[in-house]
């Protein structure tokens, strides 16, 4: 058995002070006994692997790293209760009274934010009401649980009802008891002294592995693991499904509460969306839909604006679609990229003012790179917080190339009518050669890939954080 040792375990209160329990005090006492103790201890296999003052040693995953030296360690109950069942049992009573403190906190804000909306927000307060059921139904469950438990330890403490019950074991493994699948530690820099991570190959097999709920995943190899993963028919090394679901609730501050409300209302209520290019946004929904939206890139790539056709009719080709909403072609500059002098997030503060009322709001711009042949395009979620400031809780970015082009993607561009006005002008004018043309068409069509790749990434991430909402835990900017 490996030796652990006290490691200080810090949950944010519903306040938002950070409230200090040393819940693994009783690891000090899980010491090895004579047979094991100079046993070699077991490969890392493909966990984290953290090493603690006074010879212990913690596997699971590190999920976050603060910049005092802390690290939040997520860890499977059951390998607590194998490896320091007297610090599980610490951990599970503590976390029973930190889940029913987050459940009626949760109960509270729900209350009063259906409260709050008008009847006619159907499909959020379908949301609301369906997660306050749910959390009434939890507590009551804790209620009959708690006083049950009580009656058994009443009987225990009179010597049993006879049945043999006093002598069965108290607390079953984790994955039989209900409760989350993992816990988690934070572990405070005093305490650790090296982290071995797994790497990203063997970090991707644990998670699959214990999605799967595979046996002891800490103690067997990468090996191991992946052929019974692929027995499964499962790809060990794809991308694994998050776990953020399987810790226990966690205390959300009001920051956290607000953002995960602001992502509530994007994908039920009203959703607040802007598009653009370099420092300039408009509200998504007021441009001309479809492809109608590369346009303005279309013509930045081929010289206009300010560039080498400038004034020779590209600006005019797309004054209706301005009036739309469509940004104006960009300026080139002499380096092919926007002003480097330019304040970069002039783009958030023009999308913060527009929607101001709304509170919450995403915004995508594409930024050109036209000496290059290349773009990149960035997407934003950003919500504000209870004291009038804003943060932005996701944020992504994709580079977009000529030679990584869906050709599929590049006949819809050319079959386009819109857009087969601008290149019948482009070669009209006769500035512009075939190749310069096809490299700007094929940046389009990369740009629209890669903007499609932004959109899903954001879809998942906002799912995944409503779909229950007392967790997982919304983490941004260090938090």
């Amino acid at each position: 058995m490996q030796r652990m040792v006290p490691t200080d375990r810090r949950v944010s209160s519903c306040g938002g002070a950070m409230l200090v329990v040393v819940a693994l005090a009783a690891l000090a006492h899980a010491q090895p006994d004579g047979r094991v103790k100079n046993a070699k201890a077991p490969p890392q296999g493909v966990t984290d692997l953290i090493s603690v003052a006074g010879g212990g040693e913690i596997r699971g995953a590190v999920v976050k790293r603060f910049p005092d030296g802390s690290l939040d360690v997520a860890v499977q109950r059951d390998w607590l209760d194998v490896h320091a069942p007297e610090a599980a049992g610490v951990l599970v009573a503590e976390e029973r009274r930190q889940t029913r403190a987050v459940m009626e906190t949760l109960a509270k804000r729900l209350a009063v934010t259906i409260e709050a909306l008008p009847e006619s927000r159907t499909r959020t307060l379908g949301l609301l009401r369906r997660e306050a059921d749910r959390v009434d139904a939890w507590l009551a469950a804790a209620d009959e649980a708690r006083d049950r438990e009580a009656a058994e330890r009443s009987a225990e403490d009179g010597g049993g009802n006879g049945d043999g019950r006093a002598d069965r074991p108290l607390r079953p493994r984790a994955a039989r008891r209900g409760e989350s699948q993992f816990t988690l530690l934070r572990i405070a820099p005093k305490r650790v002294t090296k982290v071995r991570p797994s790497g990203q190959d063997a970090q991707r097999i644990a998670r699959w592995a214990w999605s799967e709920r595979l046996e002891d995943v800490e103690g067997r190899s990468a090996a191991d693991l992946s052929k019974e993963l692929k027995g499964r028919g499962i790809d060990p090394l794809s991308p694994p499904p998050g776990l953020g679901e399987r810790l226990p609730p966690l205390p959300q501050d009001d920051r956290e509460w607000a953002a995960r409300l602001a992502l509530v209302e994007d994908a039920l209520g009203d959703s607040v969306a802007f598009q653009g290019f370099g420092d300039a946004v408009v509200k998504a929904g007021e441009a001309d839909g479809g492809l109608a939206g590369i346009l303005p890139q279309l013509g930045q790539l081929l010289g206009g604006g300010n560039g080498a056709l400038g004034g020779l009719g590209l600006d005019g080709i797309l004054d209706g679609l301005k009036g739309a909403g469509v940004p104006p072609i960009p300026p080139v500059t002499a380096g092919g990229t926007n002003p480097a002098s330019k304040p970069a997030e002039r783009w958030l503060l023009s999308a913060r003012a527009q929607a101001a009322d709304a509170g919450h709001y995403r915004a995508t711009r594409v930024t050109v790179d036209a000496a290059n042949g290349r773009a990149e395009v960035e997407s934003v979620f950003e919500a504000r917080m209870p004291d009038g400031s804003w943060e932005t809780i996701w944020r992504e970015v994709r580079a977009a190339d000529a030679t990584t082009a869906n050709d599929a993607a590049v006949e819809r561009i050319t079959g386009d009518e819109r857009i087969g006005g601008l290149l019948q002008t482009i070669r009209g004018i006769g500035l512009v050669d075939e190749a310069s043309i096809l490299q700007a068409i094929r940046v389009g069509a990369a740009t629209m890939e890669a903007q499609g790749s932004v959109d899903s990434s954001f879809n998942d991430f906002r799912s995944r954080h409503i779909q229950r909402l007392d967790g997982p835990p919304l983490r941004w900017d260090g938090r």
